[in-house]
């Protein structure tokens, strides 16, 4: 599935979706789905993972949230903080 597809079968739009260059993935930021970035650069839908999930399981998950970037963590957060508002600290 290429991002048109999976924008067409979703309802979302490029707006929803951001950039996470230093995990190598992008995120929905309405749903919290991380997707892998290939290499060649498309997007692996096939293999989402939830960031609320991820976050509920920092024995696996610890080293993808401390390679975020600073420029990165911003968007997590924002995304953590609307998904789980009271359960959150900044990452």
């Amino acid at each position: 599935m290429n991002l048109n597809e999976y924008l067409n079968s979703t309802g979302f739009s490029t707006k929803h979706i951001e950039l996470l260059p230093s995990v190598g993935s992008v995120i929905n930021t309405k749903t919290g789905d991380v997707f892998p970035l290939m290499a060649d650069d498309n997007i692996d839908f096939t293999d989402p993972m939830c960031v609320v999930d991820m976050w509920n399981d920092p024995f696996n998950s610890e080293e993808w949230f401390k390679s975020l970037h600073t420029c990165d963590k911003p968007v997590v957060n924002k995304v953590l903080m609307n998904l789980l508002p009271s359960k959150v600290t900044l990452v």
